[in-house]
């Protein structure tokens, strides 16, 4: 798993895991519930407030509706710059965004991050988005690439199954012998994949996902199959996990 370290106010390095997709694409998830809310309670008052005007000398539909949209047009800007790089979905999840060398991400960092998020996320219902991550292994979004962050998780407790290891009986038969050209990161990538299927909404980007996961696990140890990207990436870190413990 991916560390950084973070320097706190008493000038003690503390190291934090980067944060899992499967992390992201939750509090993505409570971030997207809050933004619905305060979608409809902002009709609401916009229609409120257009009967109360009506016919009055302060009667400016657009500059309500302009002065309700923009908190809701800049949520995550605006959480993650009052919010010492958090968003109520960050908060949830005990996750938080910091520049790549530790030190607390600004401003100018914020808005970058917000800036290239349609093309991270909106637009293409966040495929591009995860698979950056899954690519630089450090957890970085194209928006995170450009500001030089990542988002770490803050608190963590580690089970059995948070790790890559996968029970394999003993009279286990061996697919695929060339995982041993995997490494233990590339392997984690594999399980965190696997394990987004719990969480993941699009079921047809979580597919493109599993897909290029699978191509990139056959381009670097040279396997060539014709099993679904789940089943054979479910076969990988058997494998692994059996080759690496006998």
């Amino acid at each position: 798993m991916q560390t950084i370290e973070i320097q706190t106010s008493q000038n003690v390095n503390i190291e934090y895991p980067v944060a899992s997709i499967g992390d992201r694409v939750a509090a993505g998830a409570i971030d997207y519930l809050i933004m619905i809310g305060y979608l409809v309670a902002m009709i609401l008052i916009f229609s409120i407030l257009l009967e109360i005007t009506r016919g009055s000398g302060i009667y400016y539909p657009a500059a309500y509706f302009i002065i309700l949209f923009l908190p809701l047009f800049f949520y995550h800007f605006l959480c993650e710059t009052f919010l010492n790089g958090q968003s109520f979905g960050k908060k949830i999840m005990k996750t938080r965004v910091v520049k790549l060398d530790g030190t607390q991400a600004g401003i100018g960092s914020y808005f970058l991050r917000w800036l290239i998020a349609p093309i991270d996320i909106y637009m293409t219902y966040g495929s591009v988005g995860i698979i950056t991550m899954l690519i630089n292994g450090k957890g970085q979004r194209l928006g995170d690439l450009a500001a030089a962050t990542t988002v770490v998780k803050l608190k963590t407790a580690v089970r059995l199954e948070d790790t890559i290891l996968k029970y394999t009986p003993k009279d286990y038969q061996v697919r695929f012998p060339q995982v041993k050209l995997l490494t233990d990161k590339d392997v984690a990538v594999v399980k965190e994949v696997i394990d987004m299927g719990f969480k993941f909404p699009d079921v047809m980007t979580y597919e493109n996902i599993l897909s290029r996961t699978k191509d990139v696990i056959e381009n670097k140890t040279g396997i060539e199959s014709t099993l679904r990207p789940r089943t054979f990436l479910d076969i990988v870190l058997k494998d692994y996990n059996f080759l690496n413990n006998e």
